[in-house]
């Protein structure tokens, strides 16, 4: 074996960015869904707070501020 690198052809180098770039989108979409998930529950915490007063039997009306705040913050709605 050789220690000298082995240089990739612009056709490998061009695969190789191309898979970069798909590896990139994969993650953003990943990313995305989960953004979208948290958005889901924290609305419907909201909602529930709003309608109902309460979630159970926990005190909602110390942190109600805090969840429109971060919804806020990821692009919600509320």
């Amino acid at each position: 074996m050789s220690d000298t690198p082995k240089f990739l052809s612009k056709q490998e180098l061009e695969l190789q960015e191309v898979n970069y770039i798909f590896s990139l989108r994969a993650e953003r979409d990943e990313l995305q869904e989960q953004l979208n998930t948290a958005k889901k529950y924290i609305e419907h915490v909201i909602g529930t707070i709003k309608h109902d007063g309460h979630l159970g039997t926990i005190q909602t009306d110390w942190i109600l501020p805090d969840l429109e705040k971060a919804l806020a913050a990821i692009g919600g709605d509320k």
